[in-house]
């Protein structure tokens, strides 16, 4: 899984995550590092998920059919995983939501954006 596409995203996933540490400081009671906790369990979330794919394509490549239930089951694991983070988070160590929320969510945002740049860019590249 190695393409210019995804390294464009893997960067504007980390670039948005130093962003937000950075300007998520509006309480000045550390929402800096609450919200830099968000953004990193963005980008291992995003790390995760694409190592799994990549597992899962070269299996595929290989043949072995069985990739598919194996892949769901590993995505399923690291659903219940991030879930129980979010909530040692926010539950246990009483992290405040606000930030940590604008943290967590650069993941859905860098992906959605990087997707309309890539999108926007492949008719100049003659990929679409």
């Amino acid at each position: 899984m190695k393409s210019k596409s995804f390294g464009t995203i893997d960067f504007a996933n980390f670039g948005l995550a130093v962003a937000v540490t950075v300007l998520v400081d509006w309480d000045g009671q550390g929402g800096r590092a609450r919200g830099g906790i968000g953004a990193l369990l963005a980008c291992s979330n995003l790390w995760v998920i694409r190592r799994l794919a990549a597992r899962a394509i070269a299996r595929a490549a290989a043949g072995d059919k069985a990739q598919v239930s194996w892949l769901m089951a590993a995505l399923g694991a690291k659903m219940l995983i991030l879930f129980g983070l979010v909530w040692l988070c926010i539950r246990v160590y009483n992290l405040a939501l606000v930030p940590f929320a604008i943290g967590i969510s650069v993941l859905p945002i860098s992906l959605v954006f990087t997707g309309l740049w890539i999108g926007s860019t492949a008719g100049e590249q003659g990929k679409a």
